[in-house]
């Protein structure tokens, strides 16, 4: 028997039953849960992958709509053209019957309206399709497209007439390139490090307006400016300027030639007519920091009325001769067909006489080889053409 005055002792010995349920019931309440948000984010992961999919398609339909080449059938030289009078209203299945990979069936529905008075179409693209849930999904793309015929944005690349490309310095790129910009809209240029004449160009035409004489010898082109042109007299001329290459190399190679120049000069034999005065040509060896050598030359030339010349340019040796002898030099002259003619028959693409010149040509060059060799072919690395012809004899 127990004493009164001795509490009594309460031992833990398990859990109830519905403790044990409640805590199974939360378990499985929450194993649950996690498992539906698992569904759930797999199926909006596939619904994003098949919207993105979607937008694709609908964009692809569209930019389909935009490739035509055409306005009307009578327009195309075949039938396998695309035209703009071909746009029309279409729906087309996309699934794994059609050679597309994809888990579900995409409907591209096109619905064309013609924009009443505008000469353009409205396109309104649906596509559809059920996701894993057996929802059905879609997604509206709209566009404009306009009846502008394609040749037309061919003009985009035609210069208009009277206006010249600007190249560096945003100005012609026949003006020399290290001519000094004047900040007036010219530049002006000495042929040589040493001359006492500077010639001034308008930087739109590139054509010569002035001829300054009594130049500082001792004044490079960069340091040239107002103060120094003080004996100016207007002209209305052209320039014809190049490099000359000299290699002595067996066979010669039109990429290497960099043999110290020879003396010499270059002459412009005028043809077709009668010219205020005869052409003013320089010639400079030049010796780049990096060790190329060659000889530039620079030819101020006063065309005719028309503001034309034709002539032809030669290399005039001193102390050496031109021939095919085996203590000749040869002369070739590195010629392109920019316009791809088949035929060097443009003045900028260095034919054996100029006729017509309008304006100033530049990068008229040419290579200096042995008189018992045969003017290189040439290739075309970095994407610079080396072809070259024979010149001289």
């Amino acid at each position: 028997m127990n004493d009164l005055n001795t509490p009594l002792r309460r031992h833990q010995r398990g859990i109830g039953l519905m403790e044990a349920l409640i805590a199974l019931l939360v378990l499985s309440l929450g194993a649950l849960t996690v498992s539906r948000l698992q569904t759930h984010l797999r199926l909006g992961s596939d619904i994003a992958r098949q919207r993105a999919e979607a937008v694709r398609l609908g964009q692809e339909d569209i930019e389909t709509l935009r490739a035509f080449s055409v306005i009307s059938a009578s327009d195309a030289a075949s039938g396998a053209a695309r035209t703009y009078a071909g746009i029309t209203s279409a729906q087309t299945d996309v699934d794994a019957s059609t050679g597309y990979a994809t888990n579900t069936r995409y409907t591209v529905s096109r619905q064309i309206v013609a924009a009443g008075a505008l000469a353009a179409k409205s396109a309104v693209v649906t596509v559809g399709w059920t996701d894993r849930a057996g929802d059905a999904q879609k997604i509206v793309l709209t566009s404009v497209i306009t009846a502008h015929d394609p040749a037309h944005g061919g003009a985009l690349a035609i210069a208009p007439v009277g206006v010249y490309a600007r190249g560096a310095s945003a100005r012609s790129s026949r003006v020399p390139l290290n001519a000094r910009d004047l900040g007036n809209g010219s530049s002006v240029f000495k042929p040589t490090a040493s001359s006492t004449v500077a010639f001034v160009f308008d930087n739109t035409s590139a054509r010569v307006t002035a001829r300054c004489s009594g130049v500082d010898p001792l004044i490079a082109t960069r340091d040239l400016g107002p103060a120094q042109l003080t004996n100016c007299a207007g002209i209305s001329a052209q320039m014809l300027s190049g490099s000359v290459r000299f290699s002595q190399a067996s066979p010669p190679d039109a990429a290497r030639g960099n043999d110290l120049p020879p003396a010499f000069s270059v002459v412009l034999g005028l043809t077709g007519g009668s010219y205020a005065g005869t052409p003013e040509c320089s010639v400079e060896t030049v010796q780049t920091e990096a060790g190329d050598r060659f000889a530039s030359y620079h030819c101020v030339v006063l065309p005719l009325a028309n503001g034309r010349w034709s002539g032809r340019s030669t290399i005039a040796p001193i102390g050496w001769s031109i021939g095919n002898g085996t203590n000749d030099r040869k002369v070739c002259r590195y010629s392109a067909d920019l316009d791809g003619s088949g035929a060097i028959d443009s003045n900028e693409e260095h034919p054996a006489a100029y006729s017509g010149v309008e304006h100033s040509l530049a990068n008229q060059n040419f290579l200096v080889i042995k008189g018992l060799e045969a003017c290189p072919a040439g290739s075309s690395p970095a994407f610079v053409d080396l072809s070259t012809a024979l010149h001289q004899p």
